[in-house]
């Protein structure tokens, strides 16, 4: 062993955690086939898509065969462990320094909640009592929870893992850890190539590889045949490293009764936010992301990032969270406009990207607007919504549209490596770009001298040299001069489109860009 008195560990298990946190985050109902995937395989799936035959393991189409309504979401770890943070503050309130192993797995000591609590059993029966409340009380989540005690991690794991419903506790008594491991398949504890060299030795259960000489062992399979044969014997790490609180930043208004009615919960959030921007003050530090997390009934959790070009005041908290209540507001069905198609539970704003105000200055983030104009743009917005005021940037692209980012007033524009500006984008507009780009380009007739439609060929050879430009609303103009053809080619992964670019001018001194595919035509842009 690794020494005389190893760690006792109390481990508290959420099997399936991975699928009540989408459940959770996204709305997907609790009835309903889901399956979590990773790099096209199922990780993690749904007790109704279990019953349809979808296992973990399966490819995405092999799991849709199997399951024709099955919802196929990814795998995020991130958003698990977001919503894992309000269990882990549950278990903090009844045993302190918990150790995360990952979403839906953590650890405690267990000696000293056993010697408060009256013994392992008594202090794991009253853990999972408490979080247990804790779910259905504070986030409306019916879960199963389950404990296991043992020396070290690996074994008190494993002990959790041999639970059942019926029975959500399991202890390992001390110094019994390999008795318990023996019948486990050495895939526990290697990764497949040794495992399949194992088990082509005739060694298939961490018994048979405990039997081995560690010497041998370590020899023949380096530091990891090593580790393997520690964690067959029970010997495992001895020291619990519990997590570090960060600062306690956010905001956070808890509603009850719950409040149904947009201005009530906007208003009620003011004081939140209020001091949530003084403790930023307080702590010299700028704000520039958010993430603003709404409770809803029946136990949904609503989660949107903002980004600031600036930097967030109280104002602006409070315009993020009115428009993610409006986003949810779209849907309802009420008389009263004021009204949410859910009662909220609790709005939750945490900080996302901090930074010293020391390093606040124009070279990182630009001069703001005139305080009046953003006086006035604000304002415009209230009125008009979120996106009823937009601000715009330029990005790489071929065809213009794909160039136009549009952002709602006070959102950060994309940076300059998000608009991926340094890449070539063979096929874009050749010379100055055009000053007045239609949102849609309009469809219109171009022909030669004498009426014939023009196309151009593989090679780039146009039929016939360009005489009429028919537009839908001004008619029929002279070409008095063009050119091109300039072949836009894209997307080669896709079906080819042969789309070429060409360059008009007519008879009124009007510059067009326009877009050919076979004999189709359209204005894209107009020179000013």
């Amino acid at each position: 062993m690794i020494g005389p008195d190893p760690l006792r560990v109390l481990m508290l298990w959420c099997p399936d955690w991975p699928v009540l946190a989408v459940q959770l985050t996204q709305g997907v109902p609790h009835d309903a086939p889901l399956a979590l995937v990773d790099r096209g395989l199922v990780v993690a799936r749904s007790a109704a898509a279990a019953v349809e035959g979808v296992e973990t393991g399966l490819r995405i189409r092999q799991a849709q065969h199997r399951c024709p309504e099955l919802i196929v979401l990814p795998h995020d770890q991130l958003a698990e462990a977001r919503a894992f943070e309000p269990m882990l503050h549950a278990v903090e309130e009844k045993i302190p320094d918990v150790q995360v192993i990952r979403p839906g797995l953590a650890a405690v000591r267990a000696k000293g909640a056993a010697r408060f609590y009256g013994g392992e059993e008594s202090a794991a029966r009253a853990l999972l009592d408490h979080v247990r409340s804790h779910a259905q009380h504070d986030l409306r989540l019916t879960v199963d929870l389950r404990a296991g005690a043992a020396d070290g991690f690996f074994t008190a794991e494993h002990a959790a893992y041999a639970t059942r419903p019926q029975r959500p506790i399991r202890l390992v008594p001390a110094g019994t850890s390999a008795d318990f491991l023996a019948n486990l398949p050495v895939t526990t504890v290697c990764d497949k190539r040794t495992s399949n060299l194992l088990q082509r030795m005739g060694i298939r259960t961490l018994r048979d590889l405990a039997d081995l000489p560690r010497e041998q062992v370590h020899a023949r399979f380096g530091a990891a045949g090593l580790h393997a044969h520690q964690l067959a014997h029970g010997e495992d790490s001895p020291t619990l490293s519990p997590r570090t609180l960060p600062p306690d930043l956010g905001m956070s208004v808890t509603f009850d009764p719950p409040a149904a009615h947009l201005e009530q919960i906007v208003a009620r959030c003011e004081p939140a936010a209020t001091e949530f921007v003084e403790a930023l003050t307080r702590a010299s530090l700028i704000c520039t992301e958010i993430r603003v997390t709404v409770q809803v009934e029946p136990g949904a959790l609503l989660e949107q990032q903002w980004r600031h070009p600036w930097q967030f005041g109280r104002a602006e908290v409070l315009d993020r969270v009115r428009w993610q209540l409006e986003d949810l507001a779209a849907d309802a069905v009420t008389v009263d406009d004021d009204g949410l198609p859910a009662a909220v539970l609790s709005v939750h704003v945490m900080p996302e990207s901090l930074d010293s105000t020391a390093h606040h200055a124009t070279a990182l983030w630009g001069d703001r607007p005139d305080e009046k104009v953003e006086h006035a743009l604000t304002g415009l917005q209230h009125r008009l919504g979120h996106e009823g005021v937009l601000t715009s940037a330029v990005a790489g692209g071929r065809l213009l549209h794909e160039r136009r980012v549009l952002r709602p007033w006070g959102d950060a524009l994309p940076t300059t490596r998000e608009r991926r500006l340094e890449q070539p984008w063979p096929g874009t507009v050749p010379g100055p770009a055009p000053p007045t780009v239609f949102s849609q380009a309009r469809q219109v007739q171009v022909t030669t001298e004498h009426g014939a439609p023009i196309t151009v060929d593989d090679r780039g050879a146009v039929s016939g040299a360009p005489g009429w430009l028919h537009l839908p609303d001004d008619g029929r103009r002279r070409i008095t001069a063009w050119a091109g053809p300039w072949p836009v080619r894209q997307r080669w992964w896709r079906k080819q489109r042969d789309i070429n670019r060409f360059q008009l001018i007519d008879n009124q001194s009007t510059a067009w860009l326009a877009l050919t595919e076979g004999d189709s035509w359209w204005i894209e842009a107009r020179y000013d």
